[in-house]
């Protein structure tokens, strides 16, 4: 039997076990306790406050586009659009989530085949993918009821574009759409990977989209669990986009519309010639821009693009035409100022000018031509081989530095994207994109605006505005509040100048112009221009023997052109007017320019 000092010491030897063993326990607890409450604090409270903060990004409301007279034409409204959030979904149940979707609802190709590649779509800094938009109210009690089955689907109060008088301003105001990856890596505005959200993509809406756009708003919420929302804990408001207040004058711009209505194809722009503000601006055909404000049918874009008549294309800045004779005041000019010729100067037209072998015909050449003929009159009467003779005299190089002095062959630095240069074709030029020398018909034909000569319509009405603004190298816009840029004014003579104002006084107002029956016939708004015919097809020889003067496919024949100017007397509007296969500039563009600047007086 054990002592009772034996039981003692037994005893003592086990309590200090148990404490030695309870010390332990307590130091690694305390000590995981110290890593996980101390060291790692950080750590745990960042993903703490990740499971019950989320922070949504708000878009702010996208600026007006507004008329001159105030009036919007472009405006947002409310809709609805469904959203897939990734990060409600566990991964192992993404799949059968997706299937479900995609199943149950009718998708587009696009949103299908974002949701089969999702490890590309989780990649982004964004976890959502947009699946409908513009719901309509069976779309949207469709996915209320899902979302209640399926994690992860949110119903999303989203603002969207509202465009209206669409088709006679698209070309102006363009449309917004999704960006692309392109467009968010160059902007590095993260607000651009929310699936909502939209930029600019032609017209104004481009030109000013990161005014338009605003500046993001963040919301932080917290949330349960399950993710739902528990109350708001902070928010920052977003700032909306700034309103743009064009220069159109609505009332001008529909009613230039009407009338290029009649045609299948043509261009217009009224502008204040002195200080390069843009009244009227038509492309027609115009198209319906509110289709970009939701996902486009691919059919109703293919049928856009495939139309023979390029509506989706802006004529005004992107079509390039041959100026034809609106071009003979450049090479009248370059004579006058390089002193070949004078106002007297006289030149005999057959019908034809003569270069070796080649014959090189004025457009009176079934009639025997003009006869004897001065600058002025040459013209009023748009005779060729009067400036055939000058081209001989002066050389192409001194044309080529007048015409790019008026601003051909250049852009005229609109604020508006996709502008092109045009080309007015040099020596060098020729050399280089066509590996071959410059001749004496290269010059003939640049001198009447054919050949390799091309300009848009806006290139021609600012250099008629140069001509009668006093010599002010404007650059046209159509923000109202832009800044004007100031250069310093070309220096012709004042006498030069006069003289070639003199021969488009008289193409509309002589017995003898070219544009004489669209006199405007009134004596405080005379008009006064340039009729011209740009060349699709060349007549040949054997089709002029027959007496051939213009194709009898619509295709094939000559755009018209008028660029002109009102009133003569004090000139403050300019205009252009080019239809597309409309024959020639006197019968089709004239007309339509008396009637825009008759309209213009009225409206303006």
């Amino acid at each position: 039997m054990c002592s009772l000092r034996d039981e003692r010491k037994l005893i003592t030897r086990r309590a200090f076990i148990f404490a030695g063993i309870k010390t332990a326990i307590g130091i690694v607890l305390g000590s995981r306790l110290f890593y996980l409450q101390i060291l790692q604090f950080s750590h745990f409270k960042l993903l703490s406050d990740k499971n019950r903060l989320v922070a949504k990004r708000i878009l702010p409301p996208r600026g007006k586009i507004l008329a001159a007279n105030g009036e919007l034409l472009a405006s947002n409204q409310f809709t609805y659009s469904a959203v897939l959030d990734l990060l409600e979904i566990p991964e192992e149940n993404r799949a059968d989530v997706i299937d479900q979707i995609i199943k149950e609802k009718r998708l587009d190709d696009k949103s299908i085949s974002e949701l089969r590649n999702i490890p590309e779509t989780i990649n982004r800094n964004n976890k959502l993918v947009l699946l409908q938009e513009n719901l309509d109210w069976d779309d949207l009690a469709g996915y209320y009821v899902t979302s209640s089955l399926l994690p992860g689907i949110i119903i999303e109060k989203v603002q969207t574009r509202k465009y209206l008088h669409a088709e006679e301003l698209s070309h102006v105001i363009g449309y917004i759409g999704a960006p692309t990856e392109k467009d968010i890596e160059r902007t590095e505005n993260m607000a651009l990977t929310l699936p909502m959200a939209k930029i600019g993509k032609t017209g104004i809406e481009k030109s000013y989209d990161e005014e338009l756009f605003g500046k993001i708003g963040v919301q932080h919420v917290e949330v349960n669990s399950r993710r739902q929302f528990v109350r708001c804990v902070s928010n920052t408001e977003s700032t909306p986009g700034s309103d743009i207040h064009l220069t159109i004058n609505l009332d001008l711009q529909l009613e230039v519309y009407k009338i290029l209505s009649e045609h299948s194809g043509a261009s217009c722009v009224v502008m204040n010639v002195h200080s390069g503000e843009i009244l009227a601006f038509v492309s027609y055909p115009g198209y319906d821009i509110n289709i970009f404000t939701k996902r486009i049918d691919p059919k109703v874009l293919r049928e856009l693009y495939d139309n023979p008549f390029k509506p989706a294309i802006n004529k005004v800045i992107s079509g390039l035409y041959s100026p034809g004779s609106a071009f003979k005041m450049i090479t009248g000019l370059a004579g006058l100022d390089a002193g070949v010729i004078t106002e007297h100067t006289r030149f005999r037209c057959t019908g034809v000018h003569e270069l070796g072998s080649h014959k090189f015909h004025c457009w009176r050449w079934k009639y025997g031509g003009h006869g004897s003929i001065n600058l002025r009159r040459a013209l009023a009467e748009s005779c060729d081989v009067f400036f055939y003779n000058v081209a001989e005299s002066v050389g192409a190089d001194k044309i080529v530095k007048t015409a790019n002095d008026f601003g051909l062959g250049i852009p005229t630095g609109i604020d508006l994207p996709g502008e092109k240069s045009g080309l007015i074709p040099t020596r060098e030029w020729k050399k280089t994109t066509k590996k071959q020398k410059w001749t004496t018909g290269d010059t003939l034909n640049l001198a009447i605006g054919q050949g390799f000569a091309l300009a848009t319509p806006l290139q021609l009405v600012r250099m008629i505005s140069i001509m009668v603004n006093g010599l002010n190298p404007i650059t046209p816009y159509l923000r109202r509040s832009r800044e004007i840029t100031s250069s310093d004014n070309l220096r012709y003579k004042r006498e030069h100048i006069e003289l070639i104002l003199d021969g488009m006084y008289d193409v509309v107002n002589s017995d003898t112009g070219t544009a004489r029956r669209s006199a405007t016939f009134d004596d405080n708004f005379e008009m006064s221009g340039k009729t011209g015919s740009s060349q699709v097809y060349r007549i040949t020889e054997d089709q002029r023997l027959q007496g051939k003067t213009v194709s009898d496919d619509y295709w094939l024949k000559e755009h018209a052109i008028f660029v002109g100017y009102a009133p003569d007397s004090d000139p403050k509007y300019g205009v252009v007017v080019l239809v597309e296969h409309g024959g020639g500039g006197a019968k089709t563009a004239a007309p339509i320019a008396r009637d825009v600047l008759l309209a213009t007086k009225r409206f303006c």
